[in-house]
This record gives C-alpha cells, structure tokens and sequence, in this order.
C-alpha cells in the first residue's frame, strides 16, 4: 500500500523514529513505525484488517483508525483521487491501495 500524509509535520512525525519518541514517547514510536511498515506490506485496507481486525476501528464510512497499545490512534482516509466507493457511497476498503494518515490522536482511557 502506498501512504500518503495530510501535513508534513504529520508526516515528519511518522518517519521520524526521533521526533516521535520525542512526542508519544520511545515505545509509541516502535509501534507506530511497525504498524505503518505493516499497512506498506498488505496490499489493501481490507487485506491489513483481516490481518487485525481487534486493532482496526471504523469511525465513519470513509475512515479507520489503528489502535495502538501506547494510548494513540493512527486516523485515514483513502488516498485516491478518486476514492472506490460502495453502493452505499461508503469507502470500499477492499479496493483501496493508497490511504491518507490524517491525523495521530491520544485516545482517553
């Protein structure tokens, strides 16, 4: 899968093992950096939540979120120009091979 991000401060944050241990701490940083390479090697959406489907949420019709163990949440989109989409004008994540990281949010509790 191919990654694209919404700021370039986001995308700093998700290639830089440095100012993301610097942000969500060192064992934050580990497990962004797994779950992103993880999306890279899967082919599709779909294909990374059969992979881990207690780890994927679906906040809306058009995004998910990884959770992670550190107490954050990875947020995207799809990443096409023009986004495959269901019958019910919901994203078809099974056709999706290029997301948007759209944000990286502390999760309470």
């Amino acid at each position: 899968m191919e990654l694209a991000f919404a700021t370039v401060e986001l995308r700093s944050l998700c290639q830089s093992r440095k100012k993301a241990s610097g942000t969500i701490g060192v064992t934050g940083a580990r497990e962004l950096e797994q779950r992103l390479a993880e999306l890279v090697a899967c082919d599709t959406v779909a294909e990374f939540e059969a992979l881990f489907p207690r780890d994927v949420l679906s906040p809306s019709p058009t995004t998910r979120a990884i959770r992670l163990e550190a107490g954050y949440q990875l947020m995207f989109c799809s990443g096409h120009v023009k986004t495959p989409t269901t019958a019910s004008n919901g994203t078809d994540w099974t056709r999706v091979t290029r997301i948007k990281i759209i944000s990286l949010e502390a999760v309470n509790g």
